[in-house]
């Protein structure tokens, strides 16, 4: 028997537009009190009845991109993906194509479902774990894109749970809200790193997926294929950059510094202090014998001696001083960017307009970023973006090329 889902299960829905199917990946509450004909939080049983679920193939895969920053808020993208291939490929994608320009343009029940169910879990979640949630900055694209010389259809929603994870001293915890979560063969979980975040551990750890051989110098973890998680799980434990470990050893360091500076000063005083006191006056021996004129000559020089020689020990002690007082070095003009900031340079210097595409490899940045960025620069008036063909172009004001036709094409 499948297990109620409190908190979080992924399911699929088949919606059917345009005479395309377009499903969309997202997750219910598991409310019993009210079934839908969408949710399913386990696998199916031999039992079962085939559900709409079951029925996937409209698109080849679907990912849940869970971006976690250290606040503990996280930016959770769903993206659907088909090929078009065979000899049905073009009427596939012209059909892609024309749903892609209402989806777009429009809020379709498929997003307005994808912000219902957004919230949904959000409060859920928030009544499970005690924590303060939100689902909030809703975000919608769809596009034709070439991957590996094949075309491909990309649906993507997302949206921003503020309160998703866990945050303690220096750690940054996911896998609280979920409870008997369930992928499909064709379906994929990715949890990725925030600004400031390092991976420390995974559970299930067997099955996670990443690149290089440290979990510690990875951007991205991945679980994929049919699996059902333990509760808690998918669970990522992250470090935060300079407050776990570097808080600690930074405020040593000062302290140590200092103490440090605080000793040298003290040295310095105490050596003026005592050269001030040899050389203020008169002797006891001076006083006992004044006419001793061979006494007097021969201290003459000591004294002086000796005051040359505290000076030169103060002139030495000074730049150690200094050295403490290091200052670190200034940040960089390009460190000082934002990304709209780095965005808009790039395109300036490539003549005012780039393909989408073009700007993903040059930034390193994940195609969603990018996408989710260029329609905010869109909202603000920074940028203008032309759909030409299949590829899209970004122009800054001025640089903008005919819409009938591509600046690039050869």
């Amino acid at each position: 028997m499948n297990r109620p889902v409190s908190v979080v299960a992924v399911v699929l829905v088949v919606l059917c537009v345009a005479g395309l199917g377009v499903p969309t990946a997202m997750a219910g509450t598991g409310a019993t009190s009210d079934p839908s004909p969408y949710a399913q939080s386990t696998a199916p049983t031999e039992t079962q009845s085939q559900p709409a679920i079951a029925q996937s193939q409209d698109f080849d895969q679907t990912t849940f991109e869970i971006t976690v920053h250290q606040n503990g808020s996280a930016t959770w993208t769903i993206r659907h993906e088909r090929r078009f291939e065979g000899e049905n490929a073009s009427k596939e994608q012209d059909a892609f194509e024309e749903f892609a320009e209402e989806f777009e343009s429009e809020e379709t029940d498929l997003y307005q479902r994808f912000v219902n169910s957004s919230k949904a879990m959000a409060a859920s979640g928030a009544e499970q774990t005690d924590r303060e949630m939100e689902a909030t900055n809703f975000r919608r694209s769809a596009r034709v894109e070439e991957q590996l010389g094949t075309t491909h259809g990309i649906v993507e929603m997302s949206f921003t749970w503020e309160g998703f994870a866990r945050v303690d001293d220096g750690t940054v915890t996911v896998g609280d809200v979920f409870e008997d979560l369930y992928i499909a063969d064709d379906q994929v979980i990715e949890v990725e790193a925030g600004d400031g975040l390092t991976f420390d551990r995974v559970d299930p750890e067997a099955d996670a997926q990443y690149a290089g051989n440290s979990l510690e110098n990875t951007d991205t973890v991945r679980w994929s294929g049919e699996q059902q998680f333990l509760d808690g799980q998918p669970r990522t434990v992250f470090v935060r950059d300079g407050v776990a470990e570097g808080s600690t050893v930074t405020w040593q360091l000062a302290a140590a510094g200092l103490l440090a500076l605080a000793v040298i000063v003290g040295a310095v005083w105490y050596h003026r202090r005592r050269t001030d006191d040899d050389g203020d006056g008169p002797t006891p021996d001076a006083v006992a014998e004044p006419d001793d004129s061979e006494a007097s000559a021969s201290s003459a020089p000591a004294a002086a001696a000796a005051t040359a020689g505290a000076a030169e020990r103060d002139a030495d002690d000074e730049p150690s001083v200094q050295e403490t007082q290091s200052e670190p070095d200034p940040l960089t003009d390009e460190e000082l960017l934002t990304d709209e900031d780095r965005v808009v340079k790039l395109i300036r210097e490539n003549g005012g307009r780039m393909k989408q595409v073009n700007i993903v490899e040059e930034t390193g940045w994940s195609k969603s970023k990018v996408s989710m960025l260029l329609s905010d620069m869109e909202e603000d008036g920074t940028i203008s973006k032309l759909r030409v063909g299949r590829e899209n172009i970004i122009s800054l004001d001025g640089f903008e090329p005919e819409a009938t036709k591509s600046p690039f094409e050869e």
